[in-house]
Parts: structure tokens; sequence; C-alpha cells
């Protein structure tokens, strides 16, 4: 059972960092999804109650709305991310609506909107979605419920995610799928990989892709849900090795070329 806390915040638009977005506007603190390869708890350390219960506290900006009404009026337009942090449509983003309001205010000042999620609920605002102002990513790290349920404990499985990525890129043209972080030998096999991108080529999106860039406080998660299950050691040297990495670009681009889809790196891979 999630825990959630409403809190007060003085800003809800946060310059960012990621490439082709200018701000991250973050409705949570904490996901519910409880994602064990998360690097949200890292970006999350003023709040201890949430990183010590990652993903069963949430905090709840409940002034955002109020708060964004101000923030537009004194930034630039540009590119606003939804969410980085977190997942901007958990379960009580249904009643509460949050991201759907800030989305409908965002387009209504003339903002783009980039939208990451995991969950079928962003269907229900696909009537407030501009296409020629908006693209909707939907994170697929494998199309296999099971392996999905190891990895996302708490998230909507991925068979419900295909489902609304169809729909989605019905109505949005700039539709796309994140394959990531892509974890040694957990959901890097030639076979996984090849479903999830045959899968993209057929509902006509892109895939960004990444490797598992490793945080401390994932780390930490990491050992303490699947120390026992998994070699953390191999994990972590894995990621770090130029020749796997290479390896593992080779492989994506191969694929996407055998299925005509195109795919670009979220970061640049290799140092």
């Amino acid at each position: 059972m999630t825990k959630y806390i409403y809190i007060k915040v003085k800003s809800v638009l946060t310059p960012s960092k990621l490439p082709d977005i200018d701000y991250a506007l973050n409705p949570y603190i904490g996901c519910e999804h409880g994602c064990i390869y998360c690097y949200g708890p890292d970006f999350c350390r003023r709040y201890p109650e949430v990183i010590h219960n990652w993903g069963s506290t949430v905090l709840v900006k409940d002034n955002l709305i109020n708060v964004l009404k101000k923030d537009l009026r004194r930034v630039r337009r540009g590119v606003v991310g939804i969410s980085t942090i977190t997942d901007p449509y958990q379960s009580i983003e249904s009643s509460l609506c949050l991201t759907r309001e800030a989305i409908r205010l965002l387009l209504q000042n003339n903002f783009k909107v980039s939208i990451q999620t995991k969950s079928p609920l962003l269907l229900r605002d696909l009537d407030v979605l501009d296409d020629e102002n908006v693209d909707v990513g939907y994170t697929i790290t494998t199309l296999r419920d099971a392996l999905a349920r190891y990895l996302e404990p708490n998230a909507p499985p991925p068979s419900s995610r295909s489902k609304a990525v169809y729909e989605v890129s019905q109505h949005i043209t700039d539709t796309w799928v994140f394959l990531g972080p892509i974890i040694p030998k957990i959901n890097d096999s030639e076979e996984i990989i090849s479903e999830v991108v045959e899968f993209t080529s057929s509902v006509n999106s892109y895939i960004i892709y990444d490797k598992l860039n490793i945080k401390p406080l994932m780390l930490h998660n990491m050992r303490v849900k699947w120390g026992f299950k998994v070699d953390i050691e191999e994990v972590i040297n894995l990621s770090n090795d130029l020749n796997y990495v290479r390896n593992l670009d080779m492989l994506i681009h191969n694929l996407c070329r055998k299925y005509r889809v195109k795919c670009v790196p979220a970061f640049k891979l290799l140092t």
C-alpha cells in the first residue's frame, strides 16, 4: 500500500540537462512502481522518507498547478519533460489529475511537452494532447511480464504498455519506446531486445535506448533486492566495460536495421 504525503513547493519547472529537454516537471516525488534499477532515489536525497521507502512512499506536490501558473510567467518557452524522476501517471494521478492539468496549461502557454511513462493511464489524456507539440515515450525494458515484475515490481505490465503504445501511436505522430536501462545478464539478450525492437516497428515508433548507468542508491537497492540472485559485481563490471557496451550498441543497431526502426542512444554510450 502506497503512503501519500502532500507537500507545498515553491517552483515546479526545473532547468534540465537532459538532451532535447529545457525543463523538467515532476508532479510527484518518489514513485510507486518501485523499479529496482531506478536512479530516482539518488535525486531525492532531500527526502529521506522517500528514498528509504522507495516504491511505497510518494510525495504529492499539492500546489503544483498554482505554482506552475506562476512559473509560466517567468520562464522562456521551451520543451518540458514530464517526468524525469517519477512516473507522472502513477495510480494517484487518476483522481488528482495534476499531470493532466499541467499538460493542459503548458500547451495553452505554447510550451512543447515530452512525456515518458509506464502507465496506460496516459490514454485518459489523449483529448488534451496536441500532436504538433507533444511527444510520448513508453519505457519498455522487456515485453515479458514475468521478467518485468522482477525489474519493475509495481509498474503496469509491458503487455498493457504495449497496447497503450499502439493506441497512442494512432493519435500522436512522435511516439517512441525507451529501451532502458539494458542490464547485463538480465534484459540484454538478443532475443529480449529483438522482441522490443520488432514491437516498436509494428507501431511505427522509434527507440531511444540506454545502458545501465549505476548510481549509489540504485546500487544499494539492487544489492538488497537482487543480492542473492544476481552477480551484482558482474553487472557493475559489464556496465562499465567498453567492449561490452560497444557490442551492445552494435546489437541494437543491427536489430533496428533488420526491423527498419530508427534508434538513438539516450546519452553517449562510450566514454
